[in-house]
Protein backbone atom coordinates (compact mmCIF):
# COMPACT_ATOMS: atom_id res chain seq x y z
CA UNK A 1 0.00 0.00 0.00
CA UNK A 2 1.12 3.45 -1.12
CA UNK A 3 0.86 6.72 1.82
CA UNK A 4 0.10 9.71 0.11
CA UNK A 5 -0.37 11.56 3.54
CA UNK A 6 0.10 11.86 6.59
CA UNK A 7 -3.64 10.84 7.37
CA UNK A 8 -3.53 7.97 5.17
CA UNK A 9 -0.82 6.00 7.62
CA UNK A 10 -3.03 6.46 10.75
CA UNK A 11 -6.09 5.97 8.71
CA UNK A 12 -4.61 2.67 7.61
CA UNK A 13 -3.37 1.69 11.30
CA UNK A 14 -6.88 2.46 12.46
CA UNK A 15 -8.52 0.40 10.21
CA UNK A 16 -6.50 -2.75 10.97
CA UNK A 17 -6.95 -2.48 14.58
CA UNK A 18 -10.44 -2.56 14.19
CA UNK A 19 -11.23 -5.67 12.73
CA UNK A 20 -9.24 -6.61 16.15
CA UNK A 21 -11.69 -10.21 17.51
CA UNK A 22 -12.43 -8.43 20.65
CA UNK A 23 -14.90 -5.57 20.23
CA UNK A 24 -14.07 -3.59 22.94
CA UNK A 25 -10.18 -4.10 21.67
CA UNK A 26 -11.72 -3.38 18.13
CA UNK A 27 -13.10 -0.01 19.91
CA UNK A 28 -10.34 1.44 21.83
CA UNK A 29 -7.17 0.92 19.76
CA UNK A 30 -7.85 2.70 16.84
CA UNK A 31 -8.51 5.59 19.62
CA UNK A 32 -5.16 5.09 20.89
CA UNK A 33 -3.56 5.04 17.39
CA UNK A 34 -5.71 8.50 16.22
CA UNK A 35 -4.29 10.08 19.78
CA UNK A 36 -0.87 9.12 19.44
CA UNK A 37 -0.70 9.82 15.63
CA UNK A 38 -2.14 13.18 16.60
CA UNK A 39 0.82 13.76 19.71
CA UNK A 40 3.62 12.42 16.93
CA UNK A 41 1.98 15.14 14.40
CA UNK A 42 1.97 17.78 17.06
CA UNK A 43 5.21 17.04 18.91
CA UNK A 44 7.30 16.34 15.42
CA UNK A 45 9.95 13.94 17.21
CA UNK A 46 13.22 13.71 15.39
CA UNK A 47 14.10 10.35 14.64
CA UNK A 48 16.81 10.40 17.73
CA UNK A 49 13.98 11.21 19.70
CA UNK A 50 11.51 8.73 18.66
CA UNK A 51 14.58 5.87 19.28
CA UNK A 52 15.05 7.78 22.99
CA UNK A 53 10.91 7.13 23.26
CA UNK A 54 11.59 3.31 22.14
CA UNK A 55 14.39 2.41 24.61
CA UNK A 56 13.17 4.53 27.36
CA UNK A 57 10.09 2.09 27.10
CA UNK A 58 11.90 -0.73 26.47
CA UNK A 59 14.05 -0.09 29.74
CA UNK A 60 10.96 0.92 31.77
CA UNK A 61 9.67 -2.53 30.69
CA UNK A 62 12.78 -4.50 31.29
CA UNK A 63 12.74 -3.31 35.23
CA UNK A 64 9.31 -5.31 35.12
CA UNK A 65 9.02 -8.55 36.97
CA UNK A 66 6.10 -10.47 39.34
CA UNK A 67 6.97 -8.26 42.07
CA UNK A 68 7.84 -4.91 40.39
CA UNK A 69 5.91 -3.28 37.46
CA UNK A 70 7.38 -0.07 36.49
CA UNK A 71 4.67 0.37 33.82
CA UNK A 72 2.03 1.75 36.35
CA UNK A 73 4.50 3.82 37.84
CA UNK A 74 5.27 5.31 34.34
CA UNK A 75 1.12 5.63 34.27
CA UNK A 76 1.25 7.71 37.81
CA UNK A 77 3.73 9.87 36.92
CA UNK A 78 1.89 10.75 33.38
CA UNK A 79 -1.83 11.01 35.52
CA UNK A 80 -2.99 8.21 33.61
CA UNK A 81 -3.38 5.84 36.80
CA UNK A 82 -5.63 8.71 38.65
CA UNK A 83 -7.52 9.39 35.21
CA UNK A 84 -8.62 5.62 34.52
CA UNK A 85 -9.48 5.64 38.48
CA UNK A 86 -11.66 8.89 38.11
CA UNK A 87 -13.08 8.25 34.70
CA UNK A 88 -14.69 4.86 36.39
CA UNK A 89 -15.38 6.27 39.92
CA UNK A 90 -19.15 6.42 40.14
CA UNK A 91 -19.17 6.77 44.32
CA UNK A 92 -21.69 8.98 45.82
CA UNK A 93 -20.67 12.74 46.02
CA UNK A 94 -20.19 12.60 49.53
CA UNK A 95 -17.55 9.45 49.39
CA UNK A 96 -14.31 9.54 50.38
CA UNK A 97 -12.56 9.79 46.66
CA UNK A 98 -10.52 6.63 44.99
CA UNK A 99 -7.10 8.79 44.87
CA UNK A 100 -3.63 7.72 43.16
CA UNK A 101 -1.50 10.26 45.36
CA UNK A 102 1.54 11.33 43.10
CA UNK A 103 4.86 10.43 42.48
CA UNK A 104 4.60 13.57 41.53
CA UNK A 105 8.36 15.28 41.47
CA UNK A 106 8.02 19.78 41.66
CA UNK A 107 11.89 21.51 41.63
CA UNK A 108 11.91 23.58 44.60
CA UNK A 109 9.27 22.17 46.56
CA UNK A 110 9.96 22.10 50.63
CA UNK A 111 11.17 19.02 52.02
CA UNK A 112 8.56 17.35 54.39
CA UNK A 113 8.68 15.11 57.18
CA UNK A 114 8.61 11.35 56.99
CA UNK A 115 4.75 10.51 57.14
CA UNK A 116 3.22 14.01 56.14
CA UNK A 117 1.02 14.41 53.77
CA UNK A 118 2.30 18.37 52.70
Amino acid sequence: MSFKTEQDITAEAMRRWSMARDPRLARILPLLVKHLHAFAREARPSLDEWMAGIEFLTATGQMCDDKRQEMILLSDVLGLSMLTVMVNDRSAAEATPSTVLGPFHIDASPVAVNGSDR
